[in-house]
């Protein structure tokens, strides 16, 4: 396999040195993401003083590296479409920051929140001339990320293409078999990705042969997995998402998720120690649960804070926190800081995880909100996703919220395995007695990962149309998934009840209007979609 050839862009003549820093310039509010002529030396207060010790390569002659986060089509989701919001991807950022400290000359571009087209993005990578291109690979937008890659590698037939993320890593080897990757990276990818670069850089195939965690065709057309690459146990030692690259002035989060800002998201820990079935995450290198110090977190959320003016802080850990233990002093330490009046932050979490007194920590330390994973009003069906909890367990985890001052959004899933009309039904009254602030009713859809996938995998009944693999969908010929007896029309019209019901209540309403300056105006469209069918 030919080596990739570094080039220093302050080399670079004036002419071409403008030429890229015009094509690329997109967002006025960040200018310097694609500014060419930007020392990486200046990039260097992105890295936590823990990593700063760490080896990196000579910057003499850098890598060029362009990572771009793909958008989905939208058209697929029709009127839900407008609900959505550009969100930080952290993976990519992390993947950024790695390859900036090892010594690589990096820029980003952001489909959604840059508002480009899959043409743009082509025109773009050609401008930029990387040596590396790297995208992260959701199940949705695969059929896009495939289309840029084809047409990148058309115009320039040298440059390496990287994927990553659950689908990359669920369809490795086809991926890199029909050629629209030169690779594919498993699971935790800051590390991997370096060392691709060094090996590439030699252009051997022994050498290509020693990264760990990835799936790639050698010089012979032959596609080769190697061995998994051991989890990162240390990840205080990972230089912070490299969010300078990104347009984070664009960035929402959910559409009831929004109460201040700007906003960026965090993790405090990587893997989940429950095994639903519907998760792809562990099945995808997130079996292992590892937890960052408390203390180092804060570090983190304090230069978010300081660095890009961030009021509010998402963290997108599965479950955070998982445990007391850890939160105690995460929250004592914004305290002491101030920082719990500066940023408010949100969280994703289990009802069965949120006693009395954790949900008070929480809201001492600034948490205003938080995401619980409910999926439905029913045990039995809780029982079949193997969700490990009660709907008693749910009453009280939204009552200890709700008492501590902390908002609620209940995360609901319909049309799971064995439900039936009367089972969302039960659901969505469910959603409504609990008196959660917000909900979401998504359909159920067994992405690449989960067991759910695997067990229609093993049946033959999975479809590859990938782009209809989503939790809003308007159309019943697209829909992925639908439990037996359950008609498909039937389904999509359940869910617009299910938005209509909860939202078009006069209490919610009469809510949503005393919330409007800590809510996306996207969610007044919640109830109105939901009126559509």
């Amino acid at each position: 396999m030919p080596p990739i050839c570094g080039r220093d862009a302050r080399s670079l003549s004036a002419p071409h040195r403008d030429r890229i820093h015009q094509t690329l310039a997109i967002v006025d509010d960040n200018p310097d993401r694609f500014d060419s002529t930007l020392s990486m030396t200046e990039t260097w207060a992105t890295i936590p003083a823990s990593s700063k010790s760490l080896p990196s390569i000579s910057i003499g002659d850098p890598v060029r590296v362009l990572l771009i986060n793909p958008a989905m089509n939208m058209k697929k989701l029709g009127r839900f479409a407008g609900l959505l919001e550009p969100m930080p991807c952290i993976g990519l950022a992390y993947i950024a920051a790695a390859l900036e400290h090892h010594g690589c000359f990096v820029r980003a571009l952001d489909m959604f929140a840059d508002k480009l087209s899959g043409d743009d993005v082509v025109e773009k990578t050609v401008a930029f001339q990387p040596d590396m291109v790297g995208m992260t690979v959701l199940t949705p937008s695969a059929p896009i990320c495939a289309e840029i890659s084809a047409q990148i590698r058309a115009r320039l037939p040298n440059v390496k293409i990287v994927w990553g993320a659950v689908h990359a890593d669920v369809f490795a080897r086809d991926i890199v078999r029909d050629g629209e990757a030169d690779f594919c990276i498993h699971h935790d990818g800051e590390e991997t990705i370096c060392e691709l670069v060094d090996a590439l850089t030699e252009g051997n195939d022994a050498d290509l042969e020693k990264v760990d965690g990835i799936t790639w065709k050698n010089s012979s057309g032959e596609v080769f997995t190697n061995k998994d690459r051991k989890l990162n146990r240390d990840l205080d030692s990972l230089p912070y998402p490299a969010w300078h690259l990104f347009p984070y002035h664009r960035y929402g989060l959910l559409p009831f998720a929004d109460f201040a800002k700007p906003v960026l998201t965090m993790t405090g820990s990587r893997g989940c120690p429950y095994r639903c079935d519907y998760c792809s995450l562990i099945n995808t290198g997130g079996k292992v649960y590892r937890k960052r110090d408390p203390i180092k977190i804060v570090d983190e959320y304090e230069y978010l804070v300081d660095r890009y003016g961030v009021k509010q802080i998402g963290f997108v850990d599965p479950i955070f926190p998982l445990v007391k233990k850890d939160l105690e002093p995460f929250c004592k330490e914004l305290v002491a800081r101030g920082l719990d009046e500066k940023c408010q932050w949100l969280s994703e979490t289990r009802a069965d995880r949120l006693d009395a007194d954790t949900a008070r920590i929480m809201y001492e330390g600034g948490c205003r909100r938080v995401l619980m994973g409910i999926e439905s009003g029913s045990d039995l069906l809780l029982g079949n996703v193997n969700k490990n909890i009660t709907t008693a367990k749910v009453r009280e985890g939204v009552a200890n919220a709700k008492a501590a001052g902390i908002q609620t959004v209940g995360l609901f899933m319909i049309g799971m395995p064995g439900e039936t009309p009367e089972m969302t039904r039960e659901t969505v009254e469910f959603a409504v007695d609990l008196d959660v602030d917000f909900a979401k009713f998504a359909i159920t859809v067994p992405f690449p990962g989960s067991k759910l996938f695997d067990d229609r995998w093993q049946k033959d009944l999975f479809r590859d149309d990938w782009e209809n693999y989503t939790t809003f969908n308007p159309d019943p010929d697209r829909l992925i998934y639908h439990p037996e007896g359950y008609d498909p029309d039937e389904l999509i019209k359940m869910q617009s009840w299910a938005l209509r019901r909860f939202y078009m209540r006069p209490k919610q309403i009469k809510r949503q209007m005393l919330e409007l300056q800590t809510i996306s105006p996207k969610m007044l469209l919640y109830g109105l979609y939901g009126m559509a069918i």
